[in-house]
């Protein structure tokens, strides 16, 4: 049956192609023009100034939101989202800022470098390296889109900002359709800030945020759908189960809620007041095929006698001696460092084990202690501290409303738990509180480790929000902003764009392992006393940091050396720092891998050296460590460079 409410099948296409076009090209739009200063300033704004730009954000976005031609509404919040993703992005390379995991809007650093090399590795050579091995998910993924870029690394940032901004529009939409414009907005800010911090960056936070906001939009659409089409949920709520299983293996956070979910699904589906067995053993088997999927790709795409569980435990023994830091192990236990993969875990989970037996009590107060710091006002470990800005005012006015309005939709999820929606709410956050003792929250800055759970960080206020509107007067809950949406219609573009995003996320990986060389050329070697590195020079993967002078306009990949060294105080560490701040000028600047060995380097070389396309290079010159000693990683200074066929 056809009404304004439910087009037509074609007419529904049409509108989800011209929505996709209409999105890719206000998105791209903001990253072409580099001579506009309003659009840098304002990009830079859009990045780091949350007081100025928010607000501004929210009152449009709701404007949007609410128009009730749900299609203008669409094209109208799209004209405004993807646009504010695009300038979180050009903020960074618009002035082309160095912040933990990124020098001078561009070139990976700490784990973002080892992502990336990692990355590099599987395109280059067939297998991930390095810390990428722990994410096979992420690491292939990253290689696919380098893959399709022939190595551009800022085109791949800009094809990874574009999926992110268009999960979380989609979810946005949802959101809407559940509760009301208002929520809508609510939820959208605690996404943005949460996700901008890693817009632009090689981190596996972008794989978990993604697949995690997928996976609960689409929890959604099954829970919509279930009073009136509980045949059609079922599909909806099977590949949610399968998405949010794959974000726990993509960025393993709160992965209790899994078992939950099974639960949740027999209790969805029972029959005559009894837990339906069947779609508990269908969940289970969805479930378990997300993590044989990345066990798959994992063996798929490194090589053998490797252990992707290379880094478990370390947090876990923070939390059992009381609360401490992750890297506490190292200080107590330093033998464990030296054991190799595998037997090295096994040692820290025996370790583990040991400390809760006989002190079990620092176990009960690192839990206390966690709890403490997540739920305060500190600013770099507690629940919200993705929200903080540099004004403080601002600050502690937005955090204290969420928490007041997190806690309003907890009592209200409570009193109505037998409803899907809110039984589904309480489900999230009681596997999010079981889950910190297994991937501890507090010893990761601004909740890392649960980029797949924002979405839980951001409904919980929403709702609350959405339960306060419902005891205003009439006249006011009758206003569209208050006013839950009539359309109540799945998007098309939402459903093929996930499954094609996902579809890449699984094949992408291997596509790269059997398409990648099968051996390097045998380099010709170097004279005695230079070392030896063959690589391959990817443009728009590098900086070229120029003298000061009036023609040069910072913006990357082109910065002027008072620009670079400008930011270069906000990574770390102070050698680290004394050394990124004293490369000389003129010099490109680029990140790679030394394909004879995998090492991870920084090459720093004449610009006019460097071919225009990508290229294999040959290069003979002296690498060094951040002290100037050589080493066989860190920094390459070029004496000669050749190509290689």
């Amino acid at each position: 049956m056809k009404n304004k409410y439910f087009p037509s099948i074609k007419s529904k296409w049409g509108f989800s192609t011209g929505l996709l076009l209409i999105s890719i090209l206000s998105y791209s739009a903001i990253l072409i023009p580099r001579e506009i200063s309003f659009l840098k300033t304002l990009s830079v704004l859009a990045r780091y100034n949350a007081t100025r730009f928010l607000p501004v954000t929210a009152f449009i976005l709701l404007a949007a939101l609410s128009l009730k031609d749900y299609r203008l509404s669409a094209i109208t919040t799209a004209l405004i989202l993807f646009p504010l993703f695009s300038l979180a992005l050009n903020g960074l390379w618009a002035g082309a800022y160095s912040e933990n995991y990124v020098l001078s809007g561009l070139v990976p650093r700490s784990d973002a470098f080892g992502f990336y090399t990692g990355s590099i590795s599987l395109l280059e050579k067939g297998f991930l390296a390095g810390i990428a091995v722990r994410r096979p998910l992420y690491g292939g993924f990253l290689a696919f889109i380098l893959w399709i870029t022939g190595g551009n690394l800022q085109i791949t940032l800009a094809i990874l900002v574009f999926l992110t901004a268009a999960v979380c529009f989609f979810s946005v939409i949802e959101v809407k359709k559940a509760l009301n414009p208002s929520a809508a907005v609510l939820y959208f800010i605690v996404q943005f800030l949460f996700i901008r911090r890693f817009i632009g960056i090689t981190m596996s936070e972008n794989m978990g945020f993604i697949l995690g906001t997928s996976s609960f939009t689409f929890f959604l659409v099954a829970l919509r759908k279930l009073k009136h089409y509980p045949k059609v949920s079922i599909p909806f709520f099977l590949f949610s189960t399968l998405l949010y299983s794959l974000s726990q293996a993509a960025r393993p956070g709160a992965v209790v809620v899994l078992p939950l979910l099974i639960l949740f699904a027999g209790w969805l589906w029972k029959g005559k007041g009894k837990l339906s067995w069947k779609f508990m053993l269908v969940t289970t088997i969805i479930v378990a095929a997300g993590f044989l999927i990345n066990t798959l790709i994992f063996s798929a795409t490194t090589p053998g006698n490797i252990d992707q569980m290379n880094n478990a435990g370390y947090g876990i023994y923070g939390l059992a001696v009381g609360g401490k830091g992750w890297e506490q192990i190292l200080i107590d236990h330093p033998e464990v460092n030296s054991l190799p993969q595998g037997i090295r875990e096994q040692r820290i989970m025996e370790i583990i084990l040991q400390e809760v037996a006989s002190r079990p009590t620092n176990f009960i107060n690192g839990l206390l202690h966690q709890f403490k710091i997540l739920f305060s006002f500190q600013s770099t470990n507690s629940i919200f501290s993705f929200v903080y800005s540099k004004n403080d005012i601002f600050n502690y006015g937005l955090i204290s409303l969420f928490f007041l309005l997190s806690a309003i939709g907890m009592v209200t999820a409570v009193f109505h738990r037998k409803k899907p929606f809110t039984a589904f709410i309480l489900l999230l956050t009681l596997g999010f509180l079981l889950s910190l003792p297994f991937a501890p929250a507090y010893q990761s800055q601004y909740m890392r480790v649960y980029a797949a759970s924002i979405p839980l960080l951001g409904i919980l206020p929403a709702f609350g929000f959405s339960a306060i509107s419902q005891y205003l007067p009439e006249k006011l809950r009758k206003n569209c902003i208050f006013r839950k949406p009539e359309e109540e219609g799945t998007s098309i573009a939402a459903v093929v764009f996930t499954i094609i995003l996902a579809s890449a996320i699984l094949i992408g990986p291997i596509t790269v392992r059997f398409l990648s060389p099968s051996e390097i050329p045998a380099p010709p070697g170097c004279p005695e006393g230079q070392s030896e590195v063959l690589l391959r020079y990817y443009p728009g993967s590098s900086i070229h940091i120029f003298k000061n002078t009036p023609d040069i306009m910072t913006w990357v990949p082109n910065i002027t050396q008072l620009d670079y060294i400008g930011s270069i105080h906000n990574i770390c560490c102070g050698d680290e720092i004394t050394y990124f701040e004293n490369i000389p000028a003129p010099n490109v600047l680029f990140p790679t891998i030394n394909l004879l060995d995998s090492q991870e380097i920084y090459v720093i070389a004449d610009g006019s050296l460097l071919p225009k396309k990508k290229t294999l290079l040959h290069v003979c010159g002296r690498i060094e460590d951040v002290h100037g000693e050589v080493s066989n990683h860190g920094f390459l200074y070029p004496e000669t460079i050749s190509t290689l066929q």
